[in-house]
């Protein structure tokens, strides 16, 4: 999707772009067109991603070019993926845990996205220094107990509730896409633009990644108590 930059203090939905040509151009050399779809979305027929592959995204728009590459690699599985109840301080936390086995002998990096009913819940993005071919498992902070029986209305977003759909996709991502997401988590306390994936001068990013998707329903009745 291709958007004009906005206001900070403008809420308004962005308004996709469909003047653009817009190219993704294989490793050996290959260019396929993205057609501007009525959902605002541009998509290429005919692509299926390589691992070990490079790929270079071509956006083309109002006499200005912006040109990304990104290297796709290997893909790892969700071994394990649970909720369980966990005390800190005297307060009851509802904590979602999964891990994954490592790519051995080169570095990789990592993002997860969790999503409730289809719609964005968490996010975050890590590497594996210091865990290289081991198990990596992690511990993602959902809501409190007291979060959950009080049901305030600003809570809203965090609360999980019974019967919930939950979904957590796992991607391999390059250092490139890292180091992108990595500055945006930043930048949201800071209110400063992340570093930079394009050339040209814009905000976004372009990655080619290998994923994984674990789902689950949400119970009280399945929480584990450690």
């Amino acid at each position: 999707m291709i958007t004009l930059t906005r206001d900070m203090d403008d809420g308004s939905e962005p308004t996709p772009q469909d003047n653009a040509t817009v190219t993704i151009t294989a490793g050996n050399g290959t260019h396929y067109p993205l057609i501007f779809g009525s959902d605002g979305y541009y998509r290429a027929a005919g692509l299926t991603g390589t691992v070990g592959e490079s790929y270079t995204l071509t956006v083309a728009v109002d006499n200005q070019e912006f040109t990304s590459e990104s290297l796709m690699h290997d893909g790892v599985s969700i071994d394990e993926f649970y909720f369980q109840w966990l005390k800190i301080m005297g307060e009851r936390l509802v904590i979602l845990t999964f891990s994954f086995e490592d790519i051995p002998d080169e570095e990789n990096y990592y993002c997860y996205r969790i999503y409730r009913n289809g719609e964005n819940y968490y996010w975050n993005v890590l590497h594996d220094q210091g865990n290289d071919g081991q198990v990596i498992t992690l511990d993602v902070i959902c809501m409190t107990e007291k979060m959950a029986e009080d049901n305030k209305e600003d809570d809203w977003d965090y609360i999980l509730y019974e019967g919930d759909e939950i979904q957590i996709e796992l991607q391999t991502i390059d250092k490139r896409t890292y180091d992108y997401l990595f500055s945006v988590g930043l930048s949201e306390g800071t209110n400063t633009n992340p570093i930079h994936n394009f050339t040209g001068g814009c905000l976004g990013y372009f990655a080619a990644y290998s994923t994984y998707r674990a789902d689950t329903i949400f119970s009280y009745a399945e929480i584990l108590n450690p």
